[in-house]
């Protein structure tokens, strides 16, 4: 049977559904998850270390993909959109840091996520973990970026206990975060890893009747946070309360 992935909204109140382990886990499962705590700092420039709570509009939610038989992870932090890897700039040209860890080192109950051995050319480097707290995704970590050299520009960043919950797995198509768009309708992102799969979007008003609103294939691509389908449904309009879910068909 086909699980599907139910999102309910309102107008004004719009909710997902969350599904997290009820118990914590040795090794985080690769996944798509949702930040609902932590912060994040940049340091330090003339004006001090700039704090900032956890999520925000461009780092909402963390893509996890982990090979335990290769001993091989990747992890992405995404904006809202469900597709874009945050990146900081202090305003510099040509330097500019994204969180987007390719060479991660699985081991038996965390993950580590280091930078390999530094040319002159790119000073850069971090230290990830992540890691599993009942149920929850936690992350930890420092990044730095020195060659930027100067006293008033931030030079390193911060994640400090970032925890997220599981949204959905790597084999489960996934909604974002319903928002409204200029128009005054409803619209959210459906994310598949799988490409080529055929994707059903449907929609209720009591959770009850389901109604097949749009059939969508996503895409093969190698992005790492791809294949996505934007989606608006205009006739979210004229009602108080919508709910949606989405899945892929075999």
């Amino acid at each position: 049977m086909t699980k599907h992935k139910t999102v309910g909204l309102t107008v004004l109140s719009m909710t997902g559904l969350w599904l997290a382990s009820p118990r914590a886990q040795e090794l985080p499962i690769g996944g798509l998850y949702q930040i609902i705590s932590g912060t994040y700092a940049e340091c330090c420039g003339v004006a001090g270390p700039f704090i900032n709570s956890l999520p925000e509009t461009n780092q909402t939610y963390v893509q996890l993909t982990v090979d335990s038989q290769e001993n091989h992870a990747q992890m992405a932090i995404l904006g809202e959109d469900l597709r874009t890897v945050f990146s900081t700039s202090p305003g510099v040209p040509g330097t500019v840091f994204t969180f987007l860890f390719t060479i991660g080192m699985v081991f038996s109950d965390h993950i580590q996520f280091q930078s390999e051995i530094q040319v002159p050319e790119n000073q850069q480097s971090w230290n990830y973990t992540a890691s599993s707290a009942a149920g929850l995704l936690r992350i930890n970590g420092v990044a730095s970026a020195p060659i930027w050299g100067s006293a008033d520009i931030p030079e390193e960043f911060q994640h400090t206990n970032v925890l997220a919950v599981l949204v959905s797995t790597d084999s489960k198509p996934t909604i974002g975060r319903p928002r409204l768009a200029a128009n005054g309708v409803i619209q959210f992102t459906v994310i598949d890893r799988r490409g080529g799969k055929t994707n059903v979007i449907e929609a209720s008003d009591d959770m009850v009747t389901w109604t097949a609103i749009r059939t969508n294939v996503f895409s093969a691509t190698t992005c790492p946070i791809c294949p996505f389908i934007d989606f608006q449904d205009p006739a979210s309009t004229n009602l108080t309360r919508r709910f949606y879910r989405s899945f892929s068909l075999p």
